[in-house]
């Protein structure tokens, strides 16, 4: 994946659509580094396809929000 412009930290939560046989289904947080929203739930939906063997069509994107970094206490020179 080709960088364009400066990289923004986003933390995407989702999980499998529920089921009669699993009423609630466990969360998959992951920290994506991506240029815009849409490239995070792209690149969620990449990576929970590999690890957990689960398309985008049986999941739901329950949040997704930019990471605050707290301010640095200290400067490693």
């Amino acid at each position: 994946m080709k960088a364009k412009g400066e990289l923004k930290e986003y933390e995407v939560i989702g999980r499998k659509l529920p089921s009669e046989s699993e009423p609630k289904p466990p969360l998959y947080k992951m920290r994506i580094f991506s240029p815009d929203q849409i490239v995070a739930k792209s690149r969620f939906w990449y990576f929970l396809r590999q690890l957990k063997k689960f398309k985008k069509t049986t999941g739901e994107i329950v949040s997704i929000r930019v990471s605050t970094q707290s301010k640095l206490l200290y400067t490693v020179y």
